[in-house]
């Protein structure tokens, strides 16, 4: 049975951060934009974490280039967080898509793996 896409957001100093997980397809990109474009409304900086994605087809790849002309169209910040490891980036590398999206390997401002153990 497929993994169901979830959708869970934060609002903090008009930085949203959308974190998707699950499988993220044609099915459910209709959905998924709509409650995208819902909560970055008003935001400064959006932030969709891909960690937890499991699978992406095409449909999941124009899903971030839409969000990402909206949020250029409103003078918003735009990342990608997407693991070296993840499957969203193994799709965003061969799609070609790294030069259209800013795409890190951590949410910005989290503390790497490196710095929790040495307490740096």
């Amino acid at each position: 049975m497929a993994d169901p896409a979830r959708l869970e957001s934060d609002h903090e100093d008009g930085r949203v951060v959308i974190r998707l997980s699950g499988e993220i397809d044609l099915t459910n990109v209709g959905r998924l934009e709509e409650q995208i474009e819902g909560a970055i409304a008003d935001a400064r900086d959006v932030v969709i974490d891909l960690t937890e994605v499991h699978f992406l087809d095409s449909g999941g790849l124009r899903l971030l280039s839409r969000v990402s002309t909206g949020a250029a169209d409103h003078n918003q910040s735009f990342v990608v967080v997407a693991p070296p490891d993840s499957i969203a980036r193994s799709v965003i590398d061969i799609a070609g898509m790294t030069g259209e999206l800013i795409v890190r390997d951590a949410p910005p401002g989290a503390r790497t793996e490196i710095e929790r153990s040495t307490g740096g």
